[in-house]
């Protein structure tokens, strides 16, 4: 397999753990570039380290549980993911979301941009 695909797999089965995991968030964070941008689907756009650790800190915070499925589709340099996730917020409440996160890589294969955006 790849190792572009084994980075955006590891980021799956970090983000099932790092609700309460600190280690797994933070290597959540390690796998991004410090140019990176990340655009969340809540409108959120996060552009350097400190934004990307805030926006991940705030995401794991409020979504206390969270199991993904996932199924990657490699491009050239882009990726896209297309993920089904189950999860309980802060408050207890239920939720299940599909969507699409886009990707492209830093020459280190970090992740140097992820789209994430929400099937309605």
């Amino acid at each position: 397999m790849n190792q572009k695909l084994e980075i955006i797999e590891h980021y799956f089965k970090l983000s099932d753990l790092a609700s309460s995991d600190h280690q797994a968030l933070n290597e959540i964070i390690n796998l991004f570039s410090n140019d990176v941008v990340v655009e969340g689907a809540n409108g959120v756009v996060a552009d350097n380290t400190a934004k990307i650790a805030s926006f991940f800190e705030n995401f794991f915070k409020d979504n206390q549980e969270l199991r993904h499925l996932c199924c990657i589709s490699p491009n050239n340099d882009e990726y896209k993911t297309e993920w089904v996730v189950a999860g309980r917020k802060r408050n207890g409440k239920l939720f299940a979301l599909h969507g699409f996160d886009q990707y492209q890589f830093s020459q280190q294969n970090k992740i140097s941009f992820l789209k994430v955006e929400i099937s309605k």
